[in-house]
């Protein structure tokens, strides 16, 4: 599949979990980019985790279990795929696509959780995604997509080198400068994830404490 091909999906996708209820700008631009993400990386794809929750097969699996709640069982079961493989290559108390710090991941999940069972909708866009390879700047569609207004040349990232990881600035966040950079976060690390071709690297910020040091 092309850049745009993957746009394409990504843009379904959104349009879907619109359907389902799910209502907040930014909240579909980042659940959409999760489970396009987590699709490209399932098994039968990129084989970056074992995984293949948002295949046709999946779907047929979790219809089984859980009927009424399918589309919710699915985006819970990708976020947890994804943000469990990126935890294991990052530090503790970092920002990355899968965790955007506690705040936002609680709104998140409340999101999810109102989506009205009966307007289940199947994402048969993403079950379609075919990946054999990737090509540096995939995902560049995809950030044109979103709601950022912001595109790929704005930012220029380093070279994730040969690690499994890489800092996209020195400087992090607090949770409350996360909300007004929430945009170009999401853009960032999507780009960050463009640099993963061959391999998985993720790319994150550091999560700093909102609490100030005492004076001495």
């Amino acid at each position: 599949m092309t850049s745009t091909d993957l746009a394409d999906a990504f843009v379904s996708t959104k349009v879907a979990l619109n359907q389902a209820g799910i209502v907040d700008e930014f909240f579909l631009d980042l659940i959409a980019s999760r489970l396009l993400i987590e699709r490209v990386g399932e098994s039968n794809n990129q084989g970056w985790w074992d995984s293949r929750v948002l295949s046709d097969t999946g779907r047929a699996r979790l219809d089984e279990v859980t009927p009424k709640t399918q589309l919710q069982s699915r985006i819970t079961l990708a976020s947890k795929v994804g943000r469990k493989a990126e935890s294991d290559h990052l530090p503790a108390d970092s920002i990355s696509l899968f965790s955007f710090g506690p705040q936002v991941e609680s709104r998140i999940s409340a999101a999810i959780e109102d989506i009205d069972a009966s307007d289940d909708q199947p994402l048969e866009a993403l079950e379609s995604v075919s990946v054999q390879s990737l090509r540096e700047g995939w995902t560049d569609g995809m950030i044109e997509q979103t709601g950022s207004n912001i595109t790929a040349a704005s930012n220029s990232l380093t070279d994730p080198r040969t690690g499994d990881s890489f800092r996209i600035e020195e400087d992090g966040y607090t949770q409350s400068e996360i909300e007004p950079e929430k945009w170009r976060l999401l853009a960032t690390l999507l780009q960050g994830y463009g640099q993963s071709t061959d391999r998985l690297c993720v790319p994150y910020y550091p999560l700093k404490s909102d609490l100030k040091p005492e004076s001495a």
